[in-house]
């Protein structure tokens, strides 16, 4: 079983770094993902999709 299945995390500044790596390990123990950043460049699209391939929300 996953750690954080059925659990939502908002995550600030994930296109990158810190924010990123935290958002993907959340996802990977099962969480839907809430995530935010103050300009939604390609990063973050990106960031986005890596996340959907957890079959988690996003």
């Amino acid at each position: 079983m996953n750690l954080l299945e059925g659990k939502t995390a908002l995550i600030t500044g994930a296109s990158r770094g810190i924010g990123k790596t935290i958002a993907m390990k959340f996802a990977l123990e099962g969480a839907s993902i809430a995530i935010t950043n103050v300009v939604g460049d390609e990063e973050f699209l990106n960031t986005i999709e890596e996340i959907k391939a957890h079959k988690v929300k996003v």
